[in-house]
């Protein structure tokens, strides 16, 4: 595995959080337009909570590219990148829509995403690409 990404930590923390940034992505694309969205985030609370979810997206999705320039290789950036967003729908697949499609779903996305913004902010020392 050192041959691939020798900072297999580094590698681990962006699985985990662009696992966040995959699964956050197919869950709001299911919310737009504002008139397909499900009954329980209909209103101005659910729009409000799909477009907070939304910057919290982004902002991860810059904090990803980020971490991912500084400390691991491009070559492992886009097979894993790959492999994680080509096997994320079967784990979307397997919540169930009555979780993710509600207001309290949509509040635990975000903190999912916060968790994982938090994970890239706050790594170890030490972590350079090579």
């Amino acid at each position: 595995m050192a041959g691939v990404e020798p900072n297999g930590l580094a590698l681990v923390l962006f699985a985990a959080a662009f696992a966040a940034c995959c699964l956050s992505f197919f869950t709001l694309v299911g919310m737009f337009p504002p008139s397909a969205r499900p009954q329980s985030v209909a209103g101005l609370a659910g729009g409000a909570l799909v477009l907070a979810n939304l910057a919290l997206l982004v902002i991860l999705l810059a904090g990803l590219a980020s971490f991912a320039h500084q400390t691991l290789r491009w070559t492992s950036v886009v097979v894993f990148g790959g492999l994680i967003f080509l096997f994320i729908p079967a784990v979307f697949q397997v919540i169930p829509s009555a979780w993710r499609d509600s207001r309290s779903g949509l509040a635990v996305l975000g903190l999912v995403q916060m968790a994982a913004l938090a994970l890239l902010l706050s790594p170890p020392q030490g972590m350079t690409a090579s």
